[in-house]
């Protein structure tokens, strides 16, 4: 399961909460994929369904974050992360996406997976907290 509330500081007025499944596979032994499928639901009412795959990879001591919104021969490169002397792993660079900038961070607590994006940009600031049940 997995839940995220998104929070909008700018002018997209993106909030929100999110509810759906997430369906995880290793098709190899240092990977994992994140099937995620749910609803939206903005703080007007507004519902919009949404549906991602991420690929997270340990290569090392670090994890590479990809998203396969183009299947899995063809990824779009997120950012690596490391994890800090506080336990949270962290992005190394943030990822760019046209004016956007996109950062990460990924404590762990027992099983539940918490992850926090940081979305900014000439026209962005929004903050998404994702929880992995």
């Amino acid at each position: 399961m997995l839940h995220f509330r998104a929070k909008s500081f700018s002018a997209t007025n993106w909030n929100g909460v999110a509810t759906g499944v997430v369906q995880v596979s290793t098709p190899q032994a240092d990977i994992l994929l994140f099937h995620e499928s749910g609803y939206f639901r903005q703080n007007d009412g507004q519902e919009t369904r949404f549906s991602n795959v991420f690929r997270w990879t340990k290569i090392g001591d670090r994890l590479r974050l990809e998203h396969l919104r183009f299947g899995e021969k063809c990824p779009v490169f997120l950012f690596d992360m490391t994890q800090e002397t506080d336990g949270v792993w962290r992005e190394v660079l943030p990822h760019p996406c046209r004016k956007d900038c996109y950062r990460a961070t990924l404590p762990a607590e027992n099983k539940i997976v918490f992850m926090r994006w940081r979305v900014e940009g000439e026209a962005r600031d929004e903050i998404i907290d994702y929880t992995y049940l």
